[in-house]
């Protein structure tokens, strides 16, 4: 009898109902995630739902001839420029047939241009449209301001599901910017001035050492430490203008901010005085995750991209 309960158990096996198989879907991803003109560019075809696609195609529309076929699934720019514009097509064959992927290659150059946030409000942001691609170790924020605010108010919110301060570049008084980094600060104490103009702010963190680098107008602070050993998670909704709060808390109108940025870069790296100096003439050294040369953004209320 117990042998032959197993051979029925095997039968139901073979001939009873499979289980669904999942949807073959591909997709094609860029990394850099925002692509930076004059630097390396690889385009990633991913494929789910198949075991083993075993051949890629890849096409370029326009293109009589296609660009590359194998079994590499990546198709990799030395130098990405102005040529390589276009609708780019990946065809992934495997064992379950095929599967097609497009992807538009292009820029979105913000140079001499800036985003205005005409008046205080907790519903006006830019939301940046490109994330870190995995948790981070290092990290370098560069943008320029321009207002005549007196209050707090912040510039750059990077914040996750578990931490709404995971980074976060703030003005804390006229004379004072603060970086956090998982809810922690530091301060730099700049020049208040006589005169009101715009300020080109750079911040980098390393985590091996806690470092933070601090540079204004392309004048480098001396280095202060925060969150040794701590990890940023890449997983976060990145916005200009305003400071995420927690779920209940949301939005915070009283430190949101009002004038001119422009010039925002992140990097998944450190940088130099040297290559600060640069990134002052819209010119990165590195490939940057996005950066005002190529800067993918969406606006939520009164905020307007000007001249």
């Amino acid at each position: 009898m117990g042998k032959s309960w197993l051979w029925l158990v095997a039968l139901a096996g073979l001939f009873g109902p499979s289980a669904p198989q999942e949807k073959v879907t591909a997709r094609i991803e860029a990394h850099p995630p925002a692509p930076t003109e004059y630097h390396p560019l690889t385009l990633t075809c991913e494929v789910s739902g198949d075991p083993g696609p075993q051949q890629f195609l890849w096409e370029k529309q326009g293109s009589q001839e296609p660009l590359q076929k194998g079994p590499d699934n990546t198709l990799f720019f030395p130098s990405f420029n102005k040529t390589h514009y276009g609708t780019y097509t990946c065809t992934a064959t495997g064992s379950q047939g095929c599967v097609v992927a497009t992807y538009d290659l292009w820029i979105n150059d913000l140079i001499n241009s800036v985003f205005v946030f005409p008046q205080e409000t907790k519903d006006a942001y830019v939301l940046v449209k490109a994330t870190p691609e995995q948790p981070l170790q290092n990290f370098t924020v560069c943008l320029r301001s321009y207002t005549d605010l007196t209050r707090p108010y912040s510039l750059f919110s990077y914040a996750t599901e578990a931490q709404d301060n995971e980074i976060l570049l703030a003005k804390h008084k006229p004379g004072e910017y603060r970086l956090y980094v998982g809810g922690k600060f530091v301060s730099f104490r700049i020049p208040k001035g006589s005169q009101m103009g715009s300020e080109h702010i750079c911040t980098s963190w390393e985590s091996t050492t806690g470092i933070v680098g601090f540079w204004f107008n392309g004048k480098p602070w001396p280095r202060k430490g925060l969150q040794k050993g701590y990890t940023v998670s890449h997983k976060a909704v990145i916005l200009l203008g305003q400071q995420q709060g927690s779920y209940e808390a949301g939005i915070d109108a009283k430190r949101s901010f009002t004038g001119e940025i422009s010039d925002v870069y992140m990097w998944d790296v450190g940088i130099s005085t040297q290559e600060v100096a640069s990134i002052l003439y819209n010119l990165p050294v590195e490939a940057p995750i996005f950066g005002w040369r190529n800067f993918p953004y969406k606006i939520e209320g009164e905020v307007y991209l000007k001249p």
